[in-house]
């Protein structure tokens, strides 16, 4: 018997609220690498003009616990899910989070570029490479 785990990807974008938006980023980037790496969640998470937009990936239950922090999280405002499915496992398992722009947002957009250019077109439209 073949068993397949059950993994579940989820692009959600929201609105960036706080007065310091930047550190707020980064502390947002810090503990989504952090917690995500323990519960085996991976993706991307895009920072720019005041909006996040991640790609989350993973066991079912932990992108849900991680879905549900995000949603809790004052930080975030507006949160809209863009997709919601299973796939067959992780397009971006290397990384416990991808985070795009950085230090250098300059470099971001071929950098995301680089990062998607083998992603799924449902995955790829969500994310603005062009």
């Amino acid at each position: 018997m073949i068993h397949v785990s059950a993994f579940r990807r989820v692009i959600y974008t929201s609105r960036a609220v706080g007065e310091d938006k930047r550190a707020d980023q980064e502390a947002i980037l810090a503990s989504s690498r952090r917690n995500n790496g323990m519960d085996g969640v991976s993706g991307i998470l895009w920072i720019g003009d005041g909006e996040y937009r991640q790609l989350l990936e993973g066991p079912a239950d932990s992108v849900h616990e991680t879905l549900s922090r995000i949603m809790g999280d004052p930080r975030h405002a507006d949160i809209r899910i863009l997709d919601d499915r299973m796939t067959d496992g992780p397009a971006f398992g290397e990384w416990a989070m991808a985070g795009l722009p950085g230090d250098r947002p300059q470099d971001a957009t071929e950098r995301l570029r680089l990062l998607l250019r083998n992603a799924d077109p449902t995955v790829r439209q969500f994310f603005p490479v062009d």
